[in-house]
């Protein structure tokens, strides 16, 4: 019902060029974020623009784009939108002055539909609505979910490398661990269910542990706000998916688990059938230290990059860290670090993968929350397609490419315990950042052995310019990286989702092995942060300890 349902809204949305409004700010309508004085999905889609930051809306576009007057810009508003023009709610009558003061998205989770998965629809009722038989608590409480992680900056140190970067040694100097299969899973019932179930299938079978709603839970403890959290174990590979639902008509949407994946909480606001979820380490949560430091960009102007080591890390240890450099640093740790959008929450993801049997990694941010980001995120590869030639006409991707392995690497590498090795090395972002992960790893093949591309920009680009750029390489060669691409189908990944697709298909035809990629499509994902923090444990986990 629920994918109908969104098919339904799209039909809708399409066909629909009603003139739907209650209130007015000046000439234009509640709503009408391009002034066209008429409410539209251009309209949607301008306020989803954004809030990715790939557009900027003026003072008066920001009061018309609140569209629910709830004082904020969010993913809500885009939704009352497809709403309203779908007939299935009406504009808000009330008026407002003042734009608004933040553009959060709502949080969200991604499942993995390279094959046929599941429906998230409960096909039966529970047995019992009352709550569950309890059992003695076990194990300690978690801490609070909800909260953001408290790790403590310090004081950045100022050094700027000068040295030329060290070549790299073909092997890894780091071990690669053998992760348990066999991970404990933790469900935090925030919203109060009275029967908690498991439900449990693999992706690419399509195959369940057992038939829907899976497994009724009983065993919990009860956190510091008194809430219960339930937990199971689960063999990761065995599945891949869980659905946490109330066995009858809540649930949560299709999540993935892995061996980076530790706890989860329901972060919907809402009571719709298949709810949001959030994640966090349930044991050695927010351990790590984080520093800040400032490094020259050539550009002539400086960058902020953030530092992340583990719990336990050691400056002088024989084997060296696995490190993870990643766009928008801005936006990966806790609320001191974000500008807006939300967190990726990197470090939970570490974190369960060490509470796993995992080894700690390094996790470096490099700051793009600046309006140059079009710019530094876009390498230079022939024509951008018209549609979008003017906001990426300026396209300095390889001096941010050269940036990051020429000032950022030698820097970490001098400073911290980071292995040179390219296999213990890692590049990863997001949107624009996932193309320029892409494009950095294959340059730097003898520096990066992992690229993560999620919701990648390669539509940027026609098939003419793609071809010719990627004949430069040799797929076939054994220093080829190994290479996560992530991408949704709602909203602005619905229009990255072909040219995503074609260029999986373009790699494995250029001779990219199979088994160096892994293609995660979640049909429900939309283009925001809080998508990306729910599949980047499974970059993690597929990337370091496959």
């Amino acid at each position: 019902m629920k994918r109908f349902t969104a098919v339904l809204l799209s039909l809708l949305l399409i066909l629909s060029g009603a003139q739907v409004f209650a209130r007015s700010y000046e000439d234009c309508q509640n709503g009408d974020v391009n002034m066209d004085k008429r409410l539209s999905i251009q309209d949607a889609t301008l306020i989803q623009l954004s809030l990715v930051g790939r557009d900027k809306l003026t003072d008066k576009q920001n009061i018309l784009a609140d569209t629910n007057l709830d004082g904020k810009v969010d993913i809500m508003d885009v939704t009352k939108i497809q709403k309203v023009l779908a007939s299935i709610e009406e504009m808000p009558s009330e008026e407002t002055t003042s734009p608004s003061s933040a553009d959060t998205p709502t949080q969200t989770t991604a499942e993995t539909t390279v094959s046929t998965a599941p429906t998230t629809e409960p096909t039966q009722s529970a047995t019992e609505s009352t709550a569950p038989t309890t059992s003695e608590p076990t194990e300690p409480p978690t801490t609070k979910p909800t909260e953001p992680p408290t790790t403590i900056p310090t004081e950045p140190p100022t050094t700027i490398p000068t040295e030329p970067p060290t070549t790299i040694p073909d092997e890894a100097t780091a071990p690669n661990p053998s992760v348990k299969n066999m991970i404990d899973v933790y469900f935090t019932n925030n919203k109060n269910w009275p029967s908690v179930y498991f439900f449990l299938y693999n992706s690419e079978t399509g195959d369940g542990e057992k038939e829907w709603p899976g497994t009724r839970i009983t065993k919990y403890t009860t956190n510091e706000n008194g809430e219960k959290v339930y937990s199971s174990t689960v063999d990761v590979n065995k599945y891949d998916r869980i659905i946490f639902n109330n066995g009858s008509t809540q649930q949560t949407v299709n999540i993935p688990v892995n061996k980076a994946s530790s706890g989860f909480f329901i972060s919907d606001s809402s009571n719709t059938k298949a709810m949001l979820v959030g994640t966090y380490a349930y044991t050695g949560a927010d351990k790590g230290k984080i520093t800040k430091t400032n490094l020259t960009y050539s550009a002539g102007y400086t960058k902020k990059i953030w530092i992340w080591t583990p719990a336990g890390y050691s400056s002088t240890s024989k084997d060296k860290y696995r490190t993870v450099y990643l766009m928008d640093g801005q936006n990966l740790f806790d609320d001191d670090h974000q500008d807006g959008y939300g967190g990726w929450e990197v470090t939970d993801a570490v974190e369960s993968m060490m509470s796993n049997g995992g080894r700690g990694v390094i996790i470096v941010g490099i700051d793009n929350g600046n309006s140059k980001r079009d710019s530094e995120l876009t390498p230079d590869l022939g024509k951008v397609i018209p549609s979008y030639a003017n906001e990426f006409s300026n396209r300095t991707g390889e001096q941010f490419s050269k940036f990051v392995v020429n000032t950022v690497m030698p820097y970490v590498q001098k400073n911290y315990n980071s292995s040179k090795a390219r296999i213990d090395n890692c590049i990863a972002g997001s949107s624009s950042g996932g193309l320029e992960a892409f494009y950095i790893g294959l340059e730097n093949k003898d520096k990066f052995g992992v690229i993560g591309a999620l919701s990648p920009a390669f539509l940027l680009f026609d098939s003419n310019v793609w071809t010719s750029y990627l004949k430069k390489f040799d797929f076939t060669a054994a220093d080829t990286p190994k290479l996560y691409i992530y991408n949704g189908k709602i909203g602005l990944e619905d229009e990255l989702y072909p040219d995503v697709i074609s260029m999986h298909k373009r790699l494995i035809s250029s001779g990219y092995s199979p088994d160096k990629i892994k293609l995660s499509i979640e049909e429900s994902g939309e283009h925001n942060e809080a998508w990306w923090r729910i599949v980047f444990p499974e970059f993690l986990s597929w990337g370091l300890l496959k």
